[in-house]
């Protein structure tokens, strides 16, 4: 049974991925892959496969996929993992195109320059944007200290779970449906 698909939330996801790592690393003119679980794809497409393979089927004859502003995405499957795959022309797009957010340039220079960051330093960097954020002290087990994010997805719709661990101060960005999977 074929499914509707979000195309556009897809691609709009794999641009901010892209941006966060070019701001992070730099900008290359360079193959990207990035790698996704099944319920988080599921959860970006609004789509509820539970095959992999019929929804490796459905990403590789979607025709939106073959003309994107990043050139034509391509899709595997990868120890479990979808890979979509960006060719070298959509880096270069993300690098050339996309302004730089002003919140992740922000929060990546922060942990860029600081190894060692407290949640207080951390919450300052988002009170900057907006006063009205929010800082969640996270259930022990769910392998990171604490959940910063804002209500208002102007500034930046990912939730950033940080970790401190032997002096060094780590994030990971989650979207808020990722989130929610990982505190469930």
């Amino acid at each position: 049974m074929e499914q509707n698909m979000n195309e556009q939330k897809l691609i709009q996801n794999v641009i901010e991925q892209i941006k966060e790592a070019q701001l992070k690393l730099g900008a290359e003119k360079e193959v990207i892959r990035l790698y996704f679980p099944m319920a988080s794809m599921n959860a970006i497409l609004g789509t509820n496969y539970t095959d992999e393979q019929k929804m490796l089927a459905a990403l590789r004859t979607n025709t939106v996929f073959d003309t994107t502003v990043l050139g034509r995405l391509k899709f595997f499957i990868h120890e479990g993992r979808f890979e979509v795959r960006v060719p070298a022309e959509g880096a270069e797009y993300v690098a050339g195109e996309i302004p730089d957010p002003p919140f992740l340039k922000a929060i990546v220079e922060l942990f860029a320059h600081h190894h060692s960051l407290t949640i207080e330093e951390i919450c300052a960097c988002f009170a900057q944007f907006d006063k009205t954020y929010h800082c969640e002290k996270m259930t022990p087990g769910t392998d990171f200290d604490y959940a910063v994010y804002f209500d208002d997805a102007e500034y930046d719709a990912y939730y950033y779970c940080v970790k401190m661990e032997m002096g060094h101060t780590i994030y990971h960005r989650f979207t808020k449906e990722d989130y929610q999977m990982l505190i469930d």
